[in-house]
């Protein structure tokens, strides 16, 4: 606007030499010479400076328009950003269909990812005879997967659904065919039978029984199934550790009696509870039935003492005879109870060490065959040998969230982890170094030749495969 109020006055000018008319500019001529050059000039100056200005001002018009159109969303250029916005929205929205992306997780160890849940997992079990690995998650489903296949590059699957709800907790019965869940949002336990095809492979899982609902303001913390299909374990976080019969009848209902209930395990032989939580000591809880097979109470057997602060979580081993725990104080430790309780025998603790990562919650389990310690903490697990106490070997963020759960499969040959959406499994190379330390420290004390002999042999045997596991790993 400026630049057109500037041309109009130099046009006025202008036409004010038109105006006095050729006489005047005869007159002028005649009279003065130079005062004709010096017109001559000052009207060739102001046209150049005219022609300037008008392009000056074209310019700045076309600016204008342009800035004008992009705020009021007008004209082409608006036309082409609105385009542009389309084709971003549309990425946007497929970004936000596919979900984030995980990151590609590797390691030597590493056997394979179980990938097929599209929530974050929220438990898992193995079958009692190891050939079947079920995983919950909270995006309503749970997988169940055939072990044989952990090998192989591609898994299959069959799928459950949780009606309006999902898994917060999942476990085998002990024959296989079914499996109980703790549901989130309905607070109850429900059991799903497991129907075979007709070449043997698993089925899809129906709905069979649903419990009444305990108590509909506490979190459950631990689900279980007793080995030989006599009860049911579950245990919240309002300090109730509750026994059900399989019809969902409440046997009973005991407190633990740690201010705060940190965690709750069955042991593998269905004897044994043990409950951990604010107070510094495992309580041993022993269940207890007639000969004729009838529920006679839960009691208290022994505690597992000796930590200075309240306990996260403890782990069993097959048998019974091995108990380890790990404490808010930065050590884990490990018991013998292979004892006579009934007689006040009280355990004895035969190894205690630090593990890593103090400032974390951490989850124990010991080996099935009692020979590995595993500690996971965060989103790194750590292997200890529960023959000498040093540690074996760490696996450093296996998940970009913590670890959720940790298992070892009943062989000792795997330890499985649970932690954002993928169960991973990897090699138990610590497993097979501790048992070779075990074998060595049993071949010192053999007191005949056909003993070392049959031990030497077992030592050979845990080297070899130790030694194929390096192999397959550096490939």
């Amino acid at each position: 606007m400026v630049g057109h109020a500037v041309i109009g006055q130099h046009v006025a000018v202008t036409s004010l030499y038109i105006m006095a008319g050729p006489s005047t500019h005869a007159s002028v001529s005649a009279e003065d010479p130079t005062m004709l050059l010096f017109i001559s000039v000052v009207v060739g100056a102001t046209i150049m400076v005219l022609v300037w200005l008008f392009r000056r001002g074209k310019d700045e018009g076309q600016g204008t328009e342009k800035q004008t159109g992009e705020k009021k969303g007008t004209g082409d250029n608006t036309s082409s950003k609105k385009g542009m916005t389309k084709v971003s929205k549309k990425k946007v929205f497929q970004d936000w269909k596919k979900g984030p992306t995980a990151p590609i997780y590797t390691h030597p160890e590493l056997i394979t990812s179980l990938k097929g849940h599209t929530g974050n997992i929220t438990s898992g079990s193995y079958s009692a005879n190891g050939k079947h690995f079920i995983s919950a998650a909270d995006d309503r489903s749970v997988l169940i997967w055939s072990t044989k296949e952990f090998g192989q590059q591609a898994h299959k699957s069959i799928r459950g659904n949780i009606e309006y709800d999902y898994a917060s907790l999942v476990c085998w019965s002990p024959d296989s065919k079914a499996f109980i869940i703790h549901k989130h949002a309905g607070n109850a336990i429900e059991v799903y039978k497991v129907s075979k095809r007709s070449d043997g492979s698993v089925g899809n899982p129906q709905v069979a029984l649903t419990f009444p609902q305990h108590n509909d303001i506490a979190d459950v913390i631990a689900l279980d199934i007793d080995i030989n299909g006599r009860f049911i374990m579950s245990c919240n976080n309002k300090n109730e550790l509750v026994l059900w019969n399989l019809k969902g009848e409440i046997l009973q209902t005991v407190d633990p009696r740690h201010g705060d209930t940190y965690s709750a395990i069955l042991s593998p032989c269905g004897r044994f509870i043990a409950t951990t939580g604010f107070t510094p000591d495992v309580k041993i809880w022993f269940v207890k039935y007639s000969k004729e097979g009838n529920f006679e109470g839960v009691k208290r057997a022994y505690d597992l003492s000796g930590h200075n602060a309240g306990i996260y979580s403890c782990g069993i081993n097959s048998d019974s005879t091995r108990m380890v725990s790990v404490s808010k104080d930065g050590t884990w430790k490990l018991f013998d109870t292979n004892i006579e309780f009934e007689k006040g025998q009280q355990p004895y603790l035969l190894l205690t060490g630090e593990y890593e990562n103090k400032s974390e919650p951490a989850i124990i389990r010991l080996s099935p065959d009692g020979r590995t310690i595993a500690i996971a903490s965060g989103n790194n697990l750590t292997f200890y040998s529960a023959v000498t106490g040093e540690k074996l070997n760490h696996i450093p963020k296996i998940y970009t969230g913590d670890i959720l759960s940790i298992m070892f499969d009943p062989s000792n040959k795997m330890i499985l982890t649970l932690g954002d959406r993928h169960v991973r499994v990897f090699h138990n190379v610590a497993g097979y170094i501790a048992t070779i330390q075990d074998l060595k420290q049993s071949l010192q004390k053999a007191t005949n030749s056909s003993m070392k002999d049959r031990i030497k042999q077992q030592i050979k045997e845990a080297e070899a495969a130790l030694e194929n596991i390096k192999k397959v790993t550096k490939n």
